[in-house]
């Protein structure tokens, strides 16, 4: 049985046939054809992002709890449709569209890691799938890069990802880069390498809903795109939520800030801040290639750091409430869907439904999904204001 709005799938690679990808011809990963197994799902669960905006994103997680009653899911069942595809490292997808609709919009492609099983001696039985996405092959890599040239954050980022030792197999989308890498040769993590890139822009590297690496330099946080507002009021005005986080304090607060690279050292300090909290140091490494870059880092990170932020840290939406569907002329589900890391977001809320609303505005740095037969939630993590200019 499905829900009443909307509907999901789950896909796993196959032994069938495989999809002709040029790009992968030579490589040995064409892979196969998927197959749907949404009839046996039991509850999807997905986990991408980050908390909060200094932390770095981590591998993409979806556990899928399959009933495995008729033995389907059992490796070791020669007679299962699909003996052969429960194996480790196996691509698994999950979608979602609007009931009705022959267009689903995929929210999480993955690599199973494990296969877990478990028997009840009332006959119940149950497979449980835990996949993670492509940051988990990039953390598996070593590379090395010998004096590559200056270039811009986006740049480096796909030399990596085209590097003979990575050979990165699906897309790669960028937009926003402006910070100039330096020179400086490198041997390591690929992943770690990436990280560092985009932590020396403060830009998101990130594997989208779609499995694509994606990569948003700075100037993406002021220019991105126009995004969702979510609302606790039913006047049309936005989507609605069922339920709302916040958090208010010594968060990650900075006031005294080092930034250092190959080009030198930079500071950025604020007086007052130490004062009203005393001193709270940190140093930040970075490979841009320039101290005006750096400076223009480290005064970023004292404006949104060196003061106590009140910010919504996460909101929960409800695929099952009817006013989601009709928010924005009935195209509130299918935005909710497609909203993804990176996006702006607007919460307004009244809390208590006593005073003055309070708005804040973010992006989205995590995307969490809980699905079943009996429903599903999406959850979105938040980061508080970010206050950029336009560079240069």
């Amino acid at each position: 049985m499905m829900p009443a709005l909307y509907d999901y799938k789950v896909e796993i690679e196959g032994n069938d046939g495989f999809i002709l990808d040029t790009d992968l011809l030579d490589t040995g990963l064409l892979g196969y054809l998927t197959t749907d197994v949404t009839q046996y799902v039991r509850n999807v669960s997905v986990r991408r992002g980050k908390s909060t905006n200094l932390d770095e994103f981590t591998a993409g997680q979806m556990t899928v709890v399959f009933d495995n009653r008729s033995r389907a899911f059992d490796p070791n069942y020669t007679s299962s449709p699909y003996y052969g595809s429960i194996v480790p490292r196996r691509i698994m997808r999950f979608s979602i569209a609007e009931k009705g609709s022959s267009i689903y919009g995929q929210v999480f492609e993955g690599f199973v890691d494990d296969w877990n099983f478990e028997y009840d001696i009332s006959g119940d039985s149950t497979a449980t799938a835990s996949c993670s996405d492509a940051f988990t092959v990039l953390a598996n890599q070593i590379i090395t890069l010998t004096s590559p040239g200056a270039e811009l954050a986006q740049d480096r980022i796909q030399r990596v990802l085209t590097n003979s030792a990575v050979n990165y197999r699906n897309d790669y989308a960028t937009s926003g880069s402006v910070f100039t890498m330096n020179t400086v040769s490198y041997t390591g993590n690929a992943l770690a390498y990436i990280q560092d890139v985009a932590n020396s822009e403060r830009g998101y590297f990130f594997i989208a809903q779609g499995g694509d690496a994606f990569y948003f330099g700075w100037n993406w946080f002021v220019l991105g795109i126009d995004g969702l507002v979510f609302t606790d009021v039913d006047d049309g005005s936005g989507v609605p939520y069922t339920s709302i986080e916040t958090t208010y304090g010594t968060e990650q607060l900075y006031n005294y800030v080092t930034v250092t690279g190959s080009a030198g050292t930079v500071t950025a300090q604020d007086v007052t801040s130490q004062i009203d909290y005393g001193i709270a140091a940190d140093s930040f490494p970075v490979l841009t290639a320039g101290t005006a870059e750096m400076q223009v880092l480290a005064n970023y990170i004292m404006s949104n750091y060196s003061a106590p932020r009140f910010r919504v840290s996460e909101v929960t939406i409800s695929l099952d409430d009817p006013k989601v569907k009709s928010a924005f002329s009935n195209q509130g589900l299918t935005a909710v869907i497609r909203h993804d890391i990176g996006y702006q977001v607007q919460v307004i809320y009244t809390p208590n439904q006593i005073g003055t609303a309070v708005s804040r505005q973010g992006f989205v740095i995590g995307k969490s999904i809980n699905a079943s037969p009996e429903g599903c939630t999406i959850s979105f993590s938040i980061s508080s204001n970010d206050f950029r200019t336009v560079y240069p």
